[in-house]
């Protein structure tokens, strides 16, 4: 049995409308911030602020400091490697193939815990914050380093405005 279902007309833009599009593998704008590596993939700029996704290589033993996104929720899946993650005060292993989800205002963190670097993929909903990436995160062609406190003093502004607020180490250190 076959289903009637109504369908646009043939000349419905819906047929037809390429609105969709493809970022291939080298593309995306590479930004270093301490010891993290990120290809900004995809930007509000291009899903009308509706996600932004970013790709990650994040060095042995770092990640970022804990913080709490106020407008957008945080996705990460785990391409390589294993990585601790901060969920408020639970910490979660996660492995290749992980999903990990954090709705906005949740404290956060992860840390890259495997013996080389691995690779994170990074969705905020809606897209935001991958800006404070394309804006301060230093360019490509260098070794990743940490980046100092006085970094982080310089930025406070910034990170604020990209709607974030970075919280004391605690009990992530």
């Amino acid at each position: 049995m076959a289903l009637q279902l109504p369908l646009p007309d043939k000349d419905d833009p819906v047929w037809t409308s390429a609105r969709g599009f493809v970022v291939r593998a080298d593309g995306g704008v590479v930004r270093l911030t301490g010891h993290e590596t990120f290809a900004v993939k995809v930007t509000g700029a291009q899903t009308g602020g509706t996600l932004a996704f970013m790709d990650g290589l994040i060095e042995p033993d770092h990640g970022n400091t804990p913080h709490i996104h106020t407008k957008e929720d945080e996705a990460f899946y785990v391409v390589s490697g294993e990585f601790e993650f901060l969920n408020g005060s639970e910490r979660i292993t996660a492995r290749t193939g992980d999903f990990v989800y954090v709705p906005k205002g949740t404290r956060h963190a992860f840390k890259n815990t495997s013996p080389e670097p691995s690779r994170l993929l990074v969705f905020y909903t809606p897209a935001g914050p991958e800006n404070f990436f394309l804006e301060y995160g230093d360019a490509a062609g260098r070794r990743p380093e940490p980046w100092p406190d006085e970094k982080f003093d310089e930025l406070v502004d910034a990170i604020g405005a990209h709607n974030m607020v970075l919280l004391p180490a605690g009990d992530w250190d």
